[in-house]
């Protein structure tokens, strides 16, 4: 298992060392609609990935080097901030630059750095503190979007807002990084309120994205461990469990939204998923979160890793489909891809837990899935063949399913 894990560091090390992820390109213009995202999932993409191999992306140094040139006068991405039409996407997207901005102020101690990340959440995020006591948390359910999301042409509540229903909650994560720095009071303000909305939103009701839903939940067990304060430990692990009984799918990965199963996969909620078993499993020692955790590496996390070192998209396997294989999305280049390397920084620190026994006896289990070592054996139907799903990694494009009960 360690060589198979020692090939994904290897893969996503190359893949982010391609165009796509190197300058100019890895700026977007303008007219992106997901400011800040791409190149704060990047960003943080390069330090995940210094932390485990101690090489550094070629673009990783530049990237900070030309960010005021980028930048808005506010020290920012992207339009200036409107109270009166608040761009969810804006303040979702930043989340992974102020993420990525306080890693890389972790690892190198640049206090230059420590100052952008100031700006993004001084110029924008305290600026939008009272906006979120207006976030339409009530709409009506929606079955649009894609596996990158979009405005959704409705503006509610002075809200610009996404059909990655409920984003703007993916702050919570970045703000608090920010936050377990400085010490800055009105981050936790900011923190306070956002944590509250999210929290009472009626998450399956509005069909919420499990992506969103995870990295939130992951920033409020940070403030708990920041602050000792057990009201976000209580919190986060409600989350938690709402998405394990109602987000994630017979395969251990994730519905994009609640309550909308035929739809698709996202890493990005697989590999939030894997660090939430980790954090919990670490504060607890309870062996639910252990099992959970080498499932969801086995079963989830192996096999949308593509040939070509990208991550994609995979089909949700649950009581209706019993079949799995790749999704619409051979790769999402700009989004998964990038957030895969974080998953790399808990997968590596955990190997002595993911080890394989392929001579252990195979259950069949309550929802018939049979599972050897916590890893579901699966069927190709047209040679017979059984084998463990995380074979399935570093695929090809190819349109075949596979047996999963």
């Amino acid at each position: 298992m360690n060589k198979l894990i020692d090939k994904h560091i290897e893969k996503s090390f190359k893949r982010l060392s391609e165009k796509e992820y190197q300058l100019p390109d890895v700026y977007k213009p303008l007219t992106y609609t997901w400011q800040g995202d791409w190149e704060g999932r990047a960003l943080l993409a390069y330090c995940c990935l210094y932390k485990i191999t101690g090489k550094k992306n070629a673009a990783m140094d530049d990237f900070i080097k030309i960010y005021p040139e980028k930048a808005n006068k506010d020290g920012y991405l992207g339009e200036l901030f409107d109270p009166e039409v608040v761009d969810e996407q804006q303040l979702s997207g930043h989340n992974w630059l102020l993420a990525g901005m306080i890693e890389y102020y972790k690892l190198f101690a640049d206090e230059k750095v420590l100052g952008y990340a100031k700006n993004i959440f001084e110029n924008l995020y305290k600026k939008a503190t009272d906006s979120i006591k207006n976030y339409p948390v009530n709409r009506e359910k929606a079955n649009v979007g894609g596996v990158s999301g979009t405005h959704t042409g409705l503006i509610l509540n002075k809200w610009k807002v996404s059909s990655d229903v409920g984003c703007v909650s993916m702050c919570i994560d970045g703000v608090s990084r920010y936050y377990e720095v400085t010490k800055d009071q009105a981050a936790k303000d900011f923190l306070d309120m956002t944590i509250d909305m999210f929290y009472n939103f009626d998450k399956r009701a509005a069909r919420a994205q499990t992506h969103t839903t995870l990295t939130a939940t992951r920033g409020i067990f940070r403030m708990y461990k920041v602050t000792g304060d057990k009201e976000y430990y209580k919190k986060a692990l409600d989350i938690f469990n709402l998405y394990l009984e109602h987000g994630m799918t017979y395969t251990y990965e994730n519905f994009n939204w609640f309550e909308r199963k035929d739809t698709w996969t996202e890493p990005c909620a697989v590999v939030d998923s894997f660090m939430l078993a980790d954090m919990f499993y670490e504060e607890t020692g309870d062996k639910k979160y252990l099992t959970l955790l080498r499932r969801i590496w086995f079963n989830g996390l192996n096999h949308c890793h593509r040939d070509n070192g990208g991550v994609g998209t995979s089909k949700t396997v649950y009581e209706d489909n019993a079949y799995t294989g790749m999704g619409s999305h051979y790769e999402a280049a700009f989004c998964c891809t990038m957030r895969y390397c974080e998953g790399l920084v808990a997968i590596d620190k955990n190997r002595a837990l993911l080890t394989y026994d392929q001579n252990a006896e195979a259950v069949i289990d309550e929802k018939g899935r049979k599972i050897r070592d916590d890893a579901i054996i699966i069927k190709d139907e047209t040679t017979g063949r059984e084998f463990p799903i995380f074979e399935l990694a570093f695929q090809e494009k190819n349109d075949k399913v596979y047996r999963v009960f």
